[in-house]
């Protein structure tokens, strides 16, 4: 890829987190903190749990 479309690629990525709503961006974080607890695990037990966690947290 060239720098120009990484460039346009990183502003769209940019756009579409700020557009997120307050829950949808908790649900993400929580994700992307449950994936990355988990990344270095040969054999990542648990990953659903930690998830569904996160979303029962976020709808409360």
């Amino acid at each position: 890829m060239s720098e120009q479309s990484d460039k346009t690629l990183k502003d769209r990525a940019q756009e579409v987190l700020r557009e997120l709503s307050k829950e949808e961006q908790l649900l993400l974080a929580g994700v992307v903190k449950a994936e990355r607890d988990k990344l270095h695990l040969k054999l990542p037990r648990g990953i659903n749990d930690d998830l569904w966690k996160v979303l029962t947290e976020v709808i409360k």
